[in-house]
């Protein structure tokens, strides 16, 4: 009986993954990130009152908050407000090399899907049909009824190693949460 529960024992060993302490902290870190410049950007339009855009792409593993321009045309990136620096996080070059943005998708009522949203002044994540509007200022754009909320919570799934943590924004209210 010993023999079979230390085969048994040896087997579970084998068959179940070690959990990675690291890895699940490190993730957890980068989710975190993600979550508070996703916050930023919704306060910052509540607070402003100006649109406030998260774009996040993948292939370049970087996620930027930007406003409208102030001449109207354009957008200009964010200052952050602790560095000033242009607020944007780059998963390729920040100190995270194992974190990676595998995925964002916004899906809007209108059927549209994104890889990031536009926070209102109310803190309402919306979307502005592009084929729509290409060429106008945003300024323009955003003062038109032309909008689309989000259809389900938003997701940004960000990975390291083997750990995954995803990042949801509620559609209407714009609730951030991991």
């Amino acid at each position: 009986m010993l023999a079979v529960v230390a085969v048994l024992g040896i087997a579970a060993a084998v068959v179940i993954p070690k959990a990675d302490i690291q890895s699940a902290l490190a993730a957890d870190a980068a989710a975190g990130e993600i979550a508070r410049a996703v916050r930023f950007a919704q306060r910052e339009a509540v607070r402003t009152g100006i649109y406030h855009t998260i774009s996040i792409d993948p292939a370049s593993q970087v996620l930027r908050i930007q406003r409208p321009a102030p001449s109207g045309s354009g957008s200009i990136t964010v200052t952050h407000p602790v560095d000033k620096r242009d607020y944007q996080i780059n998963f390729a070059d920040d100190g995270m090399p194992r974190a990676r943005i595998v995925g964002a998708l916004f899906r809007y009522q209108s059927n549209a899907v994104t890889n990031g949203t536009i926070f209102g002044p109310d803190g309402a994540p919306v979307d502005v049909a592009p084929s729509k509007f290409l060429g106008l200022p945003i300024g323009i754009v955003l003062g038109t009824k032309e909008i689309s909320q989000l259809k389900e919570d938003a997701q940004i799934t960000v990975r390291y190693g083997n750990v995954e943590r995803v990042v949801r924004v509620a559609p209407v209210t714009g609730r951030v949460s991991l």
